[in-house]
């Protein structure tokens, strides 16, 4: 009898221990707000801290990643571009939190486009980003393509072996190095455009 009431204390206690750490738990919206904070300091394992091994990192039509390695040289990417994001709005189901993310960078603001919207998805599991999943606003998936498609064609002529090794089998490789390349090439057909068009203005491209 002594024995069956010390279990039914023990398992009191431990019931008591798991609630009281699941309770301690961060909220998905605060490792959210801790992402961006880290992000935005550029703290790499700060941000890296927040994802789970197997965690998975998606833009819709745009970027598809998969483990802690990539996720790291995207970040790598980012920071080299000198990424700066700020997200509002914030809804949270279970798991899951929604916000409108919105981002600038080196390359955005060089291109003219100077801000990328994005509806973005985070799947937060034990404290821990499992997924993040965002989709471009309507307006800068526009107007990103009018930058990239004419920026992506006229390298294929002048600088085909340089998009070679930044898109192997036609898929960009996001990572630190790509990041410094892309911005030089950029801003080399940027000068290419001025010399041909001196009368039309950048931000017209952009737009």
């Amino acid at each position: 009898m002594r024995e069956k009431r010390n279990w039914d204390v023990f398992l009191s206690v431990l019931s008591l221990l798991i609630f009281a750490a699941l309770s301690c738990s961060p909220k998905p919206a605060s490792i959210v707000k801790s992402y961006q904070e880290a992000y935005n300091n550029h703290d790499l394992d700060g941000v890296l801290a927040l994802y789970a091994e197997d965690a998975s990192f998606e833009i819709i039509g745009q970027v598809s990643l998969q483990g802690k390695k990539q996720v790291r040289e995207l970040t790598e990417y980012d920071f080299v571009l000198n990424i700066h994001m700020s997200c509002d709005q914030f809804r949270t189901r279970g798991d899951s939190v929604m916000c409108q993310l919105e981002e600038t960078n080196d390359w955005l603001k060089a291109s003219g486009i100077q801000r990328a919207r994005y509806m973005a998805t985070f799947m937060v599991r034990n404290g821990l980003i499992q997924s993040v999943r965002a989709e471009l606003a309507p307006e800068t998936e526009q107007a990103i393509g009018k930058i990239l498609d004419p920026l992506i064609e006229w390298a294929s002529q002048h600088r085909p072996e340089l998009l070679a090794e930044m898109m192997p089998e036609k898929a960009f490789i996001y990572n630190a190095d790509n990041a410094k390349k892309s911005l030089s090439l950029l801003h080399e057909w940027k000068e290419m455009v001025r010399r041909k068009a001196p009368a039309l203005h950048w931000q017209k491209l952009s737009r």
